[in-house]
C-alpha cells in the first residue's frame, strides 16, 4: 500500500529528459528576440510554491508531485532557436517543504522540462511574521531562486521576492500573491549580450488537504505569461 502511494513521486522522478532541443540556434536571435525568449523561460523556470503562507510548524511537511503548465507568448522564436515548436512548456517537479522555528519554512524541488533539454533546480524560504488564526490570515514574505541546466548555450537563472496571505477554512486554504522576479539569461559563444530585468507577478491558489493527500492549484500571471500549476502529494 505505501509503495503504492509513493509510485506517482517514483515515475515523475524516472522521467527522461527531452534531448531533441538545446537551443543550438539562439545565436541567430536579434537581441530584442532574446529578450522576449527570456520572458517566456523566465516565467516558466521561475520559482512557484504552490503552497499557502500558513507556516507548516516544526513537525511538518508538505511534500508532493507539481505540474506547471506555462503558455508560451513568443513561441516562434524556440523554433529558431533550435527548441522546436511549443505553444506551451510543461514542468513536472519534485516539492517539499520543512517546517522550521519561528514562522519559518524552507522548500527545494527539482523539475524537468518537457519538450526542452532542462533540468530546473530550485529553492525557496518564507518567513510568516502573522500566523493564521479565527481572525487574522496567515502573512509571509517569500524568497525563492531557481538555476536550468542542459541548455545548450543557453544559461537561466531566476531571483524572486514575494508577498503571499492565506486563510485557513478547515480542509480549505485559499492564499493569494505578488512579488517581483529577477530573470538573468545567457547565451555562451554567440554575439548576445547578458539579459538581466525584472518580472512583476501576482498568484492565487487553494490547497485542500483531505485524509490521506492533500492536492493544491495555482495560477500565476508574470508579466504577459500565464502558469496554471497542480499539485498532489501529503501535507501534514
Amino acid at each position: 500500500m505505501r509503495a503504492r502511494r509513493f509510485a506517482p513521486l517514483v515515475l515523475v522522478a524516472a522521467l527522461p529528459v527531452a534531448h531533441a532541443a538545446d537551443f543550438t540556434s539562439v545565436g541567430s536571435l536579434a537581441q530584442d528576440e532574446f529578450h522576449r525568449l527570456s520572458q517566456d523561460l523566465g516565467a516558466a523556470m521561475a520559482y512557484k510554491g504552490v503552497t499557502p503562507a500558513t507556516p507548516l510548524g516544526v513537525a511538518g511537511f508538505d511534500i508532493g508531485v507539481v505540474v506547471t503548465d506555462t503558455k508560451l507568448e513568443n513561441s516562434t522564436l524556440f523554433s529558431r532557436a533550435g527548441a522546436g515548436s511549443h505553444s506551451h512548456l510543461v514542468i513536472p517537479k519534485i516539492h517539499a517543504y520543512k517546517g522550521l522555528f519561528g514562522g519559518l519554512d524552507v522548500g527545494a524541488f527539482v523539475a524537468g522540462a518537457t519538450g526542452v533539454s532542462a533540468t530546473v533546480f530550485g529553492a525557496d524560504l518564507r518567513y510568516a511574521f502573522l500566523d493564521d488564526t479565527l481572525a487574522l490570515p496567515a502573512v509571509a514574505m517569500r524568497l525563492s531562486g531557481t538555476k536550468a541546466t542542459g541548455l545548450g548555450e543557453l544559461s537561466l537563472a531566476t531571483a524572486a521576492l514575494d508577498i503571499m496571505a492565506s486563510k485557513k477554512f478547515t480542509a480549505l486554504t485559499p492564499y493569494v500573491g505578488a512579488g517581483m522576479v529577477r530573470v538573468q539569461t545567457k547565451a555562451g559563444g554567440t554575439g548576445l549580450a547578458e539579459e538581466r530585468f525584472n518580472q512583476s507577478r501576482v498568484f492565487g491558489g487553494l490547497n485542500v488537504n483531505l485524509i490521506g493527500v492533500n492536492l493544491a492549484f495555482e495560477a500565476e500571471k508574470m508579466g504577459s505569461n500565464t502558469s496554471l500549476s497542480a499539485k498532489v502529494g501529503w501535507r501534514f
